[in-house]
């Protein structure tokens, strides 16, 4: 009598319901395509709606001031830089890479830079460290401090928000209305991600 050959795989596959290398290659091609799309149209939305430059005063993108001694924007210029440094300011929080641009000219004239950057990918497809964004939040809490990322919207207002509700005690609600009076785009969903699972309101109880 012929025996029977026992097929592990075959029935592996059929009582555990494992896809098989073809299934498998088409979700990863299934996932591929979903992390492009989110890219696509986290960019798509940021040109209809724009990451506009509100204002530029002294030469640094939506600046403005958080707290006595806190100030946020975008990337300075040299005349940026020194209205910085006439307010008094003793450390950068850098929240966009070195490749996007530079802040070589707040090291050679003796200002203290953190770098803390949150790259492309976490902006949309990921998700920014919660490590990294208490580190900035942390780093708030010392007057003479500027927060920057490239236009002084979206990286900056999930850190300014963050620092709201944990240092400031703000309501969710009220630091996302001011994250948003101030351009922070939802669309890009990393960040939004962030805001939404990282930043929990404080207990004054």
């Amino acid at each position: 009598m012929r025996r029977r050959q026992f097929d592990f795989r075959q029935q592996t596959n059929l009582r555990l319901n494992i896809p098989g290398p073809a299934t498998m290659k088409r979700v990863r091609k299934s996932l591929t395509t979903t992390a492009a799309l989110t890219v696509v149209v986290s960019f798509a939305s940021l040109a209809f709606c724009g990451c506009a430059v509100v204002s530029a005063p002294h030469g640094i993108p939506n600046f403005s001031q958080v707290v006595a001694g806190v100030w946020r924007g975008g990337q300075p210029t040299v005349e940026g830089w020194e209205h910085l440094k006439s307010l008094g300011v003793k450390r950068i929080v850098k929240l966009n890479t070195e490749h996007e641009a530079s802040d070589e000219w707040a090291t050679t004239n003796g200002i203290e830079v953190i770098y803390l950057p949150i790259t492309l990918l976490q902006q949309t497809v990921g998700k920014p460290g919660s490590n990294g964004l208490m580190m900035a939040v942390s780093a708030l809490g010392r007057e003479g401090t500027f927060v920057h990322c490239q236009h002084g919207q979206d990286r900056v207002g999930l850190v300014i928000g963050a620092y709201r509700v944990k240092v400031g005690h703000w309501t969710k609600i009220a630091a996302y209305r001011e994250m948003e009076a101030n351009g922070f785009h939802p669309l890009l969903r990393g960040l939004y991600w962030s805001w939404q699972e990282d930043v929990v309101e404080v207990s004054t109880f």
